[in-house]
């Protein structure tokens, strides 16, 4: 089977698979049920256990990150001899697990960590592991062990998120133009809004100064990013009028009231996300047959497994259906 054939095979396979995700009126309906145990039936028929609420809210979260995982692995099955890209993105959840078993071995295990099993495309066996440091000693990881204990987990985490898009970035770089066009506009523009997002996170939650944050900002920025980071730290907090001008301001221009008094990074967070999802469905339905459809699906799903968990999060909480779109921007 030639490589366009091949795209085009997985292409209608993911198509069907995006019919059926639960986005835009799917999720909306989603929040019109009134219990968790409803919306398990709806996501997973047939495979509820009966567990208190509490547990259930737990198991529900944890069947629609696996689900996701199930989605990206089954295009990974079908490519044969997987892109490294993909792989790539797919590991998003190991470098998660991995900052997961770091605190489990600093804190202790005062219950057993989530880890994800990420089967045959796990660059760390980390899954059912009773010694990680063992586990992570013999993985690409293994350079993390030595800062355990002289530098602080915060510090560790960033480290790991810096190496997981600096490789990301480099990836899309190294692939042929047919490919790449696509997928660097989606890794750029992801980069660019973490970075965004980080900055508001630094300033606004651990009353960072942009000197000492620099350190820990993600790379890959063009000037005119770097700039609009920087100003983050520069702005006065409640100037409505200077947050206005900024390079960024649509992801905090719902908070531009009367009432603002500095930006909210995890609202801000979420209109990240939604510009995100929008620039993938945009390169999903661009050059068919090639690799950037299938990278944006990886994309996809990720946001869709975000709104569930946003959804089991409102269903557990009873929040108003109108209340949670507003919060994830559905519409």
């Amino acid at each position: 089977m030639s490589r366009t054939s091949h795209y085009a095979f997985i292409l209608a396979k993911v198509y069907g698979i995006l019919a059926r995700s639960f986005v835009g009126k799917n999720f909306r309906d989603l929040l019109r049920l009134s219990e968790l145990a409803d919306l398990y039936d709806r996501l997973f028929p047939g495979e509820r256990r009966e567990v208190p609420p509490q547990g259930m809210t737990v198991m529900l979260e944890a069947r629609i990150v696996r689900a996701g995982i199930d989605a990206m692995t089954y295009v990974l099955d079908f490519l044969g001899e997987p892109v490294e890209i993909l792989v790539h993105i797919l590991r998003k959840l190991e470098y998660q697990s991995l900052k997961t078993a770091l605190r489990a071995m600093v804190n202790g295990r005062a219950e057993e960590p989530r880890i994800w099993d990420l089967g045959a495309y796990a660059g760390i066996k980390l899954a059912g592991a009773r010694d990680y440091e063992k586990v992570i000693a013999s993985s690409r990881y293994a350079w993390v062990l030595p800062l355990l204990g002289t530098t602080p987990l915060a510090v560790i985490e960033n480290k790991l998120d810096k190496e997981y898009y600096a490789r990301l970035l480099q990836l899309a770089r190294a692939l042929p133009a047919r490919d790449g066009t696509g997928v660097l506009r989606l890794v750029n523009l992801s980069i660019a809004l973490a970075n965004v997002i980080w900055a508001l996170r630094l300033r606004f939650f651990y009353g960072m100064e942009g000197e000492k944050a620099r350190d820990l900002l993600i790379p890959g920025l063009v000037d005119a990013q770097r700039t609009a980071v920087a100003r983050v730290f520069e702005m006065q907090p409640d100037s409505v009028e200077e947050w206005r001008k900024w390079k960024y301001a649509w992801l905090i221009e719902d908070q531009l009231g009367e009432s603002f008094h500095s930006p909210d990074p995890v609202r801000a967070e979420q209109k990240a996300g939604q510009r995100l999802y929008a620039r993938a469905r945009q390169i999903f339905h661009q050059n068919p047959f090639t690799l950037s459809p299938l990278v944006a699906y990886f994309t996809l799903k990720e946001h869709e497994v975000a709104l569930l968990k946003t959804a089991v999060e409102a269903v557990h909480l009873s929040v108003a259906e109108q209340d949670v779109l507003a919060i994830v921007g559905a519409s």
